[in-house]
């Protein structure tokens, strides 16, 4: 399983699995992001990335980002 941090841009994806504490994970709840939501990768700089997820763009840190377990659509 792929981590989110690792992905090229134009790659679409669905979450899988959020390996966080609850304290992060309520924050990435309220960004919308959760598991079995689709999202599309905008821009990844290997530190930064933005994703899409419907009409929504979000930015990630890359710790972040390497919680968050996607497979590919």
């Amino acid at each position: 399983m792929q981590t989110l941090s690792s992905l090229n841009a134009g790659q679409m994806v669905v979450i899988d699995q959020i390996d966080a504490s609850n304290q992060k994970k309520i924050k990435l709840l309220g960004l919308g992001i959760n598991t079995g939501a689709s999202i599309s990768i905008l821009r990844n700089r290997r530190g930064d990335m933005v994703i899409a997820m419907g009409n929504a763009r979000i930015s990630l840190g890359k710790t972040l980002a390497s919680l968050i377990k996607v497979r590919e659509l």
